[in-house]
């Protein structure tokens, strides 16, 4: 492949995986994102395989820039798009030196083992968790991301990129021997998921009621003002029979003066008309700031604090230390906010809840993404997840990742929702947790030496 095929291929991947690394991914892209830049590296030198890589996952950015210019500015940007860079440069390097020095049965798995590695160590080490995974690009293919229940969000990853590895092998070293394990591994996660999914979505459910007021701007210090507009709607809610109500993050600010008669002022609703009222707030209670979820029952009032901040938007915020479960009607239902939803380890806390109840507070544009990478924790950990966003979506998804609800939030949105009443349970990756993901990045490290290794003692170059 001559040097500028090898530019125009390193640029085609980075442009599908700017596409499916965006804010609203079309699925079937990021299949064969990667295998034009995959084929390029190989037979690459060392220098050139790297500038590809690192050429494609610059690119990568193009259609995230001005969303994370939004969230942290052109210091956030410039470091995510030279971490993109380094990364997918590194990619690139491993995949030419395997195909260069290793047998075409292993080093196959080289990227995918290496891309699943990769983002489970950032999703442990990131402030951001799992944000940022290409596995969310699939949650339109129910099918595919029934392995999250295996192996997390990383056995998606690896699934995709182990189809992109083994035909670039195909096309580049006609290595169709090597390509029988992976098509077969493929093949093997997709009949799980058919398998999974249940024909139909079935069996009972509770009705609840989504609530959302995108016309109250920031954190509003006057909490009587938005407790009057969400009243009715809860009374209405009462009236229909609907005994759970949600309503999104941080709808106002409770000041350590007032914030007293603002609960008694929940609590009175909650128990006069018998619903499980769960509301976010921004609470001050005069020794600590709290974004807090308040979870008002028909005869106690619990609460959660939130323990994953947006950097920078919410530094001000004491870190929260425990989870929340309240029972309503014989249903568990957990209850997080928002971006503690990103992080699979604190999901994963939650299997053998029914239900999740998620007040959030999106960016608008960010709807889609956000909502699903909630729902992915969903999948991963067996139970369904209710959403209620601020400048987003108001959703509900069962434990299989299907979405059974979701409408745009809007000025005092109000949305009849029905909740899954049973649920599969803790999954395999609720109980054995990242085993996979890590053992993944143990098996691309081994491999890598290996191609080293043979390498030196074989006496090649490069």
């Amino acid at each position: 492949m001559l040097l500028l095929g090898r530019i125009v291929a390193a640029l085609l991947s980075g442009a599908l995986l700017a596409q499916s690394l965006g804010l609203n991914p079309f699925w079937p892209l990021a299949w064969i994102a990667p295998i034009p830049l995959l084929i390029a590296a190989m037979g690459a030198s060392r220098v050139g395989a790297f500038a590809y890589g690192a050429l494609a996952g610059a690119v990568s950015m193009a259609l995230m820039l001005s969303y994370f210019m939004e969230l942290g500015g052109p210091a956030s940007v410039a470091i995510i798009t030279l971490s993109r860079a380094l990364m997918w440069g590194g990619f690139a390097l491993a995949v030419r030196s395997a195909a260069k020095h290793l047998p075409d049965w292993a080093g196959v798995f080289v990227f995918p083992a290496l891309f699943a590695g990769v983002e489970t160590l950032i999703a442990a080490v990131s402030p951001h968790g799992s944000a940022g995974a290409i596995a969310y690009s699939q949650m339109d293919f129910v099918y595919l991301i029934q392995v999250a229940a295996l192996g997390g969000a990383p056995a998606i990853t690896f699934v995709l990129a182990l189809l992109a590895s083994m035909i670039a092998y195909l096309v580049v070293k006609r290595a169709f021997v090597a390509a029988l394990m992976p098509l077969a591994l493929v093949g093997g996660a997709l009949a799980f998921g058919l398998w999974r999914v249940p024909p139909t979505m079935s069996g009972e459910r509770v009705n609840a009621m989504l609530l959302a007021g995108d016309q109250f701007a920031g954190v509003p210090a006057d909490w009587q003002a938005v407790w009057a507009g969400y009243t009715p709607l809860i009374e209405r809610a009462a009236d229909q029979d609907f005994r759970i109500v949600l309503l999104p993050e941080k709808i106002a600010r409770f000041d350590p003066d007032e914030r007293g008669a603002a609960i008694v002022r929940l609590e009175e609703i909650a128990r006069r008309r018998d619903l499980l009222l769960v509301v976010g707030v921004d609470d001050d209670t005069g020794e600590g700031r709290f974004n807090r979820a308040f979870a008002f029952g028909a005869n106690e009032t619990e609460s959660y604090d939130k323990r994953h901040m947006i950097p920078g938007f919410e530094s001000h915020f004491a870190i929260g230390q425990r989870d929340l479960t309240v029972e309503r009607d014989g249903i568990q239902f957990g209850v997080a906010i928002c971006k503690d939803m990103d992080f699979p380890n604190l999901a994963r806390r939650y299997a053998g809840v029914t239900a999740m109840l998620v007040p959030a507070w999106d960016f608008g544009r960010d709807a889609w993404l956000h909502s699903r990478m909630a729902m992915l924790r969903g999948v991963e950990n067996g139970y369904a997840i209710v959403r209620s966003a601020r400048d987003g979506a108001l959703t509900v998804s069962d434990a299989y990742g299907q979405v059974t609800a979701e409408a745009p939030s809007g000025p005092l949105t109000a949305y009849n929702v029905a909740i899954p009443r049973e649920a599969p349970g803790p999954t395999l990756y609720a109980r054995f947790g990242d085993v996979f993901g890590w053992a993944m990045l143990a098996l691309a490290i081994g491999l890598i030496g290996w191609s080293f290794w043979r390498r030196r003692r074989l006496g090649q170059g490069g």
